[in-house]
Parts: structure tokens; sequence; C-alpha cells
């Protein structure tokens, strides 16, 4: 039975508790610390992609 639970707690991330110490719930509870540096890396991608088509 326990398999059966760590099989759905890996398949559906928001069952899955954040580690000890954060109030956040599954394996994304880290995105509000992420998002600056992911959104940089988009926005310069995108300016890259731009400039070459242009």
């Amino acid at each position: 039975m326990n398999k059966a639970i760590a099989l759905l707690a890996s398949l559906l991330p928001a069952a899955a508790w954040a580690h000890p110490g954060h109030h956040g719930i599954g394996l994304f509870h880290h995105l509000n610390d992420l998002l600056p540096i992911v959104a940089v890396v988009i926005l310069v991608a995108g300016i890259m992609i731009w400039k070459k088509r242009h």
C-alpha cells in the first residue's frame, strides 16, 4: 500500500507536501523564488529570436 501512495504522490505533484519549513504544497512551492529568473530568461530568449528574424 505504501508503494501505491508513493506512486500517486510522484504522479500528482500537488498531492505531495513541501519539505518542512515551507507552507506550499507540491513540487512547485519554490515557483515564487524562481519566477523572476524564469521571466528574464524568457524575455532574453524572445528578444534574441525577434532580432534573429528581423
